[in-house]
């Protein structure tokens, strides 16, 4: 007696399979396309990436130069001629800053002092010794107008040294009578 064996290796063909390979083709598909886009974007990330190396690349190069043209200056202002210009410059600059004056305040500041029957017909500024001088011509009515004006800059914190350098009356023309005096004054803006 003999017996005989058959083996089937095959799968069976049940519901299961069927589903599973009806779906392994749309998931290759989606797994193929997903592959696809991120290559892409990969590619897309790359590119972008070597473009912002190139850009700083080359703004690092930019200053690399801008380094080496400020050692040049720096040298070429070390030398002793540029630095005795460099500490003039800044002297005087200070300077500047310490007296800034404006024209307007300065008029403004006049004005004030000044009484009803007097005006102001010349103004001045000038510097002499690091002293800031002020010249200033005023046309009263009266001595008494002028002796105020005068007292009153004394008197102010600003001016100081008041000095009458030219005085003159008006006897003949529009207004006769009137009397012109030209004055200076050291003048201390901020002083008090």
């Amino acid at each position: 007696m003999t017996m005989r064996i058959t083996l089937n290796l095959s799968t069976s063909d049940g519901s299961r399979g069927r589903y599973t390979l009806a779906w392994a083709i749309p998931a290759a598909g989606v797994a193929l396309a997903g592959l696809v886009w991120l290559g892409v974007s990969v590619t897309r990330e790359i590119r972008q990436y070597r473009a912002v190396q190139r850009q700083v690349a080359e703004i690092q190069q930019r200053e690399d130069q801008l380094r080496g043209q400020e050692a040049a200056l720096r040298r070429e202002l070390g030398k002793p001629e540029h630095v005795e210009l460099l500490r003039q410059a800044r002297f005087v600059n200070s300077l500047i800053d310490q007296k800034q004056v404006s024209m307007t305040e300065l008029a403004a500041q006049f004005a004030d002092l000044m009484p009803e029957d007097a005006r102001l017909s010349g103004l001045t500024l000038t510097t002499k010794g690091g002293d800031m001088v002020v010249g200033f011509t005023i046309t009263a009515k009266s001595d008494e107008a002028v002796e105020t004006l005068l007292g009153d800059l004394e008197d102010a914190p600003d001016f100081k040294d008041v000095a009458i350098l030219n005085e003159g009356f008006q006897e003949e023309g529009a207004q006769p009578g009137q009397v012109s005096v030209s004055c200076t004054a050291h003048y201390l803006p901020g002083a008090q």
